[in-house]
């Protein structure tokens, strides 16, 4: 089966106290059989990588989450692609909030911008 839903992201600086809630959080998602193998929450040096493929992925919670942990110096995205209703969120970590905003799949391929 196809995934439905395609998440990538990342966050920096990350302390262990967020990758531990983090991890928490992404324990309900429901990945495909292929994804089994890559970690759904990475760690490189500072940074926190996401990185999932899959049937069910706890946005709200993920999302939460980044939220209660924020930091002011803190930078990265998190884009979740619904590819059932052909859409992208991307929520965006910069000077201490997050911004987020959706658009078609169809717009985002013709404008990489987003």
């Amino acid at each position: 089966m196809q995934p439905i839903l395609k998440v990538y992201g990342h966050i920096y600086p990350a302390d262990q106290a967020l990758e531990t809630d983090l991890q928490r959080a992404l324990d309900s998602a429901i990945a495909d059989e292929i994804s089994h193998d890559v970690p759904l929450l990475s760690r490189e040096k500072d940074m926190l990588r996401i990185s999932f493929e899959g049937l069910y992925f706890p946005e709200e919670d993920v999302v939460a989450t980044l939220e209660q942990h924020l930091k002011p110096s803190q930078v990265g995205k998190l884009d979740i692609l619904d590819l059932d209703a052909w859409r992208m969120r991307r929520y965006v970590i910069g000077q201490g909030t997050i911004t987020s905003r959706a658009n078609s799949l169809n717009n985002v391929l013709d404008y990489s911008g987003f």
